[in-house]
């Protein structure tokens, strides 16, 4: 078929989708992050839903919310590209690399193992044994607080519950961000932010006795956890003023450092 010509389903020709890729990858080469975005979904919007080729877009846009630091975002674009084309092992080692900056250890290792059993180009060989070196140490390290016969696959579940709970936080969805925040304890209790960040969606929801408790329960796990201390302080002036309410936005625990994401080029 002649790049000049739509295939079927397409809005435009391939020509069209090839030159807009291009020009995200020039983007982001310039460190124009915010245009790389906006170039990459309007590929998106030209492309079928299960189309391979927004694999591509996908895995550029994820490096560009990730080259901002705002690694979450960038987890779930990479994740959506992963699902286009597994066999990519540039879309699994910077979606590992997006697992770790969000906390989600397990899954950052079943990427940097599937990663290793794969054909890859020089650039991920020359990377692969030490990324996935410290992907063990942490993901073990983080097991094992949970019990020798706590699992990979619960470890990945668990921190998945966990950051489920912050997404639905940061929509304002006290309810359900309670439940993801109480299943993720209830696999391994061993962690305060889990309890710090249910105190809050039970202050939310002007349920203070509650949050109070779980906030105490944050501070017996960690003594030095100072976000949960700061919040059990206030608690008393929400008591008193529960039509206020506090502000609240989730953060990420690596958004001030530096980060060794690399981008790889397709």
């Amino acid at each position: 078929m002649k790049k000049t010509q739509k295939p079927s389903g397409w809005l435009v020709s391939r020509q069209v989708i090839e030159d807009a890729l291009a020009k995200a990858t020039v983007q982001l080469s310039a460190q124009e992050y915010d245009a790389v975005i906006r170039t990459c979904k309007r590929i998106l919007h030209y492309l079928p839903k299960q189309e391979k080729l927004r694999a591509q877009a996908l895995g550029l846009m994820g490096m560009a919310y990730a080259l901002q630091k705002r690694f979450e975002e960038s987890y779930q674009i990479l994740n959506d590209a992963v699902q286009l084309d597994p066999a990519d092992a540039a879309l699994l080692f910077n979606r590992a690399l997006s697992a770790r900056f969000t906390s989600r250890s397990g899954q950052s290792l079943r990427d940097f193992e599937m990663i290793a059993s794969m054909d890859m180009d020089h650039l991920i060989s020359n990377r692969i044994n030490d990324e996935l070196e410290i992907a063990r140490k942490v993901a073990f390290s983080e097991r094992d607080m949970r019990g020798p016969d706590f699992t990979l696959e619960q470890l990945i579940e668990q921190q998945e519950l966990f950051q489920h709970g912050n997404y639905l936080s940061g929509q304002a969805r006290w309810i359900e961000a309670e439940a993801s925040f109480r299943k993720s304890i209830a696999m391994g209790d061993c962690l305060p932010q889990p309890w710090g960040n249910l105190g809050i969606c039970l202050l939310m929801q002007n349920r203070f006795n509650e949050a109070d408790a779980a906030l105490q329960r944050a501070l017996i796990i960690d003594p030095g956890y100072e976000r949960a201390r700061e919040n059990l302080v206030g608690l008393d002036y929400w008591r008193e003023h529960p039509d206020e309410k506090p502000e609240f936005q989730v953060t990420s625990p690596f958004q001030d450092m530096e980060t060794n994401v690399t981008i790889y080029p397709e």
